[in-house]
Parts: C-alpha cells; structure tokens; sequence
C-alpha cells in the first residue's frame, strides 16, 4: 500500500493554488449562468480533503460554497433553483464537517467517491451537475464512469479532473519495467498525498495493467510506454502523448474537452493536467477564456514576476499572432453555412487548444468581417436607438452571435 503524505494539507502549495483558482474563476460565472435555467444545480467535491489547510487558506469546498453563496444573494431571479452541495473524503471527514460549519446544509460523506458517487447522483434527472475531481492518486479515474456520467439524463454535465498525467506514466513504466535512466529526477517534486502504486508480481502484473486500461479508458498507453522503454521518446513527450490520447478518448463521451499543463517552473516538466470535459460550447469557451487568465497567474508565479521578452501560450512556446490568424481563418472557412459563434470556437479550442483567448479570436474574424470574407448575423440586429446596425462578436445577456464563410 502507498505512504500517505501526512504533510498534504499543512500549508497549501503554489500548484494548489492554481487548480483552485481555475476551479473559482471558472465556477463564479458557471453558478451564475446555471441559476437562470431554473434547473438544480448538484455540485458534488468528489475528493474534498480538510476544506481548508491547516495555514488557514480555503480548499475548494468551501471555495465552491462562498461563491454559490455570493451567486445566490446577487441574483435577481425570482424562484431560485434547488442547489445541492456534496462533499466526499475517506480521510478527513471530521475536520470538513468541522470546516464547513458556516454551511449546515452541505453534505459531507465519509467514503470513497467510487463508492458513493451513484448514490448521490440517483434520481438527479433533469440537474445541471458538476464534478470537481482532485483525487489523491489516479486510480479512482475510471474512464468508464466518466462515460456512465455523460450518458446520465442530467439536464448538463461537467468534470473538472486534476489527472496526474506523469503518476501514470510512472506507474505505466514500473508495470512494464521501464527505467527512467537519466530522467530520474522527473517525479522527485511530484506532490501527492497518496501516490497510486500497482503491484507488479507475477500474480497482480495482468490486473495492474488492466487498472491502467480502466484509467486511461483503454490500452493506447502500452505504445506510449514502449517507446518511451526503447528510447524513442523522451519523458517529456511520454506524457504529453499520453495527455492528448486521454483528451480524445474522453471526447468519445463529451464533445469539448480542454486540458491545462500545470508547471510551476519555467521550462520543467509538466507535473499534472486540468481537464475540463463538456457538451455545451458556451462551457468550453468560457473555460478556454479561463484557462488563458490562469495561465498568466501561472506565468508570474514561473518568472517570479519578470516581464518575457516574448508572449506564450500556456506550453511556454511563443504565440506566433499571424500562425493564429491562418488557423481561425482555415478553421472558420470551413463554416459553409450558418453556425453558432460559440459553436464554432468551442469546435476551435479542441482542435487547436488554448493558444489564444476568445478575443484574440473575435479580433481577426471581425477583420474577416469587414474584408467580406465573412458572414455575421447579430440578434438584436439594431442598437437601442434603432438607427445603426449592432456591431458585437460575443454570445449572451440577450446577444446571440451566427457566422458564416463567404465563398
């Protein structure tokens, strides 16, 4: 059985830091958006911890239910929607019930996610659900489950999984008896409170490999680690690999899966992946904007401050602004009739990921515009005044946003 690392929640670290914060910067306008569907609202911390460190600093449950709280009081919707709140720890379910004593209606249950997840979810037919997914190790990710949730009659379903892409590469290398030579030093700040470690005797190697199957939602990992064990790729790309093939073998269940490296310094490898999974475009855009906000607090936290001599996308390579010009108009070329704007871009973002934000975007396809190579339908059609024609290139708050390439 794999050590705990009891020091886990004694002062919360940089890379916890900013999970946390794409969890809050995404989840504000996420709660404000899913209070006017009228639908309920299930938010459920699959692996919530303490709810918050022992320096004082909030964990995301309770980073979830402040902003559920300030949502709720701002609104001005009449007939507020049901909003259910769970909390699942096998470890620490005491000190979150004693956390979250500001919140006597959250439910905290002492278990196992895998364990409890249907249950909390039976007879929630018709909510909007989301899932924040921060487990301990990676061997509670069953890919299979993620598609039993998609599948699920809920009026909207989404994940955000911190997946500890470089823990099952790991894994993956000890399992096939892969050494990692001169890359030793690859998982040494890897930080985890119980790092998954699979047996690998004779008798529990074909179950071990199938638990990797079950994570990864099939066995397109075995290449991956192969060449890697021969020396054909490096660690760094083992897990880049890895991280893209989990991305689409998720999107067979969710349409618009995006994923944020998380390195905390400047030219090292990537320690773990958010991964937000979606089938509603407006989710995916909203994230992809998201992801660019936090990759500039990630950045400062990289350089210490210091201005770059060049901008970068969230891989640290340099953003290339007429490249991402080619690639939007290729793209958005390919719309030969009417689509949706946040359709189109959500359908961007997964193609390409996050190399700019949904302004870079609307920058060049405006330029498309008045060139007449682009088709754009605005409703409302008019200003307020009813004398000059609209001009916006956002979707929302009454404004909807259709595009259309001019042959």
């Amino acid at each position: 059985m794999s050590k705990k690392n009891n020091d886990f929640f004694k002062e919360k670290k940089t890379w916890s830091e900013v999970k946390d914060e794409l969890l809050a910067c995404y989840f504000r306008p996420y709660v404000a958006k899913i209070l006017h569907t009228y639908k309920p609202l299930v938010y459920i911390d699959c692996f919530a911890g303490k709810g918050k460190f022992d320096d004082g600093k909030k964990g995301s449950p309770l980073i979830a239910l402040d902003i559920i709280r300030d949502s709720c009081q701002a609104t001005k919707i009449t007939g507020m929607p049901n909003i259910e709140t769970a909390f699942i720890d096998a470890n620490y379910a005491a000190e979150l019930r004693e956390n979250l004593a500001a919140y006597p209606k959250a439910k905290v249950i002492a278990g196992k996610y895998e364990d409890e997840i249907d249950t909390l979810l039976k007879d929630k037919n018709d909510s909007n659900v989301f899932l924040y997914i921060d487990p301990y190790g990676i061997k509670a990710l069953n890919c299979a489950r993620f598609d039993q949730l998609a599948n699920g009659q809920f009026n909207s379903i989404e994940l955000l999984i911190n997946m500890n892409t470089f823990g099952f590469i790991r894994e993956g290398c000890r399992v096939f008896g892969a050494h990692f030579k001169t890359e030793a030093t690859f998982f040494d700040d890897l930080v985890e409170y119980e790092p998954t470690v699979l047996d690998t005797s004779d008798n529990s190697l074909k179950s071990s490999v199938q638990a990797l199957n079950d994570i990864a939602g099939g066995d397109y990992w075995k290449i991956i680690i192969e060449q890697y064990k021969k020396g054909e790729i490096t660690g760094y790309e083992a897990e880049e690999y890895f991280a893209e093939q989990y991305c689409q073998r998720l999107s067979q269940s969710y349409s618009h899966v995006l994923n944020m490296p998380i390195r905390i310094q400047k030219g090292k490898h990537t320690k773990y992946r958010m991964i937000h999974a979606t089938n509603h475009p407006d989710g995916c855009i909203l994230m992809a904007d998201n992801i660019c906000n936090r990759w500039e607090l990630l950045r400062e936290i990289q350089t210490g401050g210091q201005m770059s001599l060049w901008e970068e996308d969230i891989n640290n390579q340099p953003i290339d602004m007429s490249e991402i010009e080619n690639k939007v108009i290729d793209h958005f070329s390919q719309c030969g009739s009417w689509i949706s704007l946040n359709a189109a871009m959500a359908v961007f973002f997964v193609k390409y990921g996050i190399i700019c934000s949904t302004s870079d975007i609307t920058k060049i396809l405006k330029k498309l515009e008045k060139r007449g190579r682009l088709d754009v339908l605005r409703n409302p059609r008019l200003t307020k005044s009813g004398k000059r024609p609209t001009t916006f290139m956002t979707e929302g708050k009454g404004q909807t946003v259709a595009v259309r390439w001019v042959k």
